[in-house]
């Protein structure tokens, strides 16, 4: 494996045998030498995991790989926030994630979701639910990577001119990579996509030459784990709730979070009792005020 940066004490990073990498932003891991961390194994795919920092924590993603990824033994099926200490196996190779700021860690059996993960569609377009996709495209717009996500994210506004190689972002998003191109970035906001519920955001990663990298993720009034907890629950209650906001009923929950339904019956009394309400629907409602969603 190869990097260019070295890891600081009091940030976060990723260590391996003989090497080690800080995460000063989106972290790209795959087999091509333009990655910010490059495995050169065959079993590894061009663009393999991503890392990005949300909300002040760092999300490790599959981009769609061929053989997947493991945290701590388990396979990866949607993105994950990491902890300190924490095992990622892509093929052969272990690299392990370190944040001395964080506080020790609190084994869960659910990971927190940051957005809103569209259902899968039928159809071949859709990429694999997760919290962040990559585009790589030029400053004009021509997608070079990653067309599937583009075709999710933004439907029937990516065309392909008769005779062309490459299909186009959409115009919106090309007028605003145009001022991306001009400052390379500085200076220059996220673009927001708003249509119904949905909330497409895209940033820019980095610049490579010619070549934009492009983050891509889609929010929506779905609640999180995370902002959960600030309405003065407890991680096990926050997880609760997002699934009683997902429509789960209480067997169901208990079966997703591995723990006895009187479990879950114990914690849905404690946040009725801390938000009030005596019914799921109030407790819902009373959450969705609160959070402004």
């Amino acid at each position: 494996m190869s990097a260019t940066t070295k890891a600081e004490t009091g940030q976060a990073c990723l260590k391996w045998g003989g090497g080690s990498l800080l995460l000063s932003g989106p972290c790209v891991i795959g087999r091509r030498s333009d990655n910010d961390l490059q495995i050169n194994n065959v079993q590894v795919s061009r663009r393999h995991a991503l890392l990005m920092n949300y909300n002040n924590d760092w999300w490790l993603n599959d981009l769609g790989s061929r053989n997947g990824i493991l945290v701590n033994g388990l396979r990866l099926t949607s993105a994950r926030r990491l902890r300190d200490g924490d095992e990622i196996r892509i093929a052969n190779h272990r690299i392990i994630f370190h944040n001395s700021s964080q506080s020790p860690p609190h084994h869960s059996s659910i990971i927190g979701k940051t957005t809103q993960v569209a259902e899968p569609a039928s159809d071949e377009t859709s990429p694999p639910a997760a919290t962040c996709e990559l585009i790589i495209a030029t400053e004009n717009g021509e997608i070079l990577e990653g067309e599937k996500a583009a075709h999710w994210y933004f439907g029937k506004t990516v065309e392909r001119s008769p005779g062309a190689s490459c299909y186009m972002l959409p115009t919106s998003v090309r007028q605003w990579l145009e001022l991306v191109a001009v400052g390379n970035g500085v200076g220059v906001s996220p673009l927001e996509i708003k249509s119904g519920e949905r909330r497409v955001v895209m940033s820019l990663a980095r610049r490579r030459e010619e070549r934009f990298f492009l983050l891509v993720r889609e929010e929506s009034a779905k609640i999180s784990i995370e902002r959960l907890q600030n309405l003065d629950l407890t991680e096990r209650e926050a997880e609760v709730m997002h699934w009683v906001c997902e429509g789960k009923k209480n067997p169901e929950i208990a079966e997703i979070l591995a723990i006895a339904p009187r479990a879950v019956n114990h914690h849905i009394e404690h946040i009725f009792k801390k938000l009030g309400v005596d019914n799921r629907q109030k407790a819902i409602k009373t959450v969705m005020e609160r959070l402004a969603v």
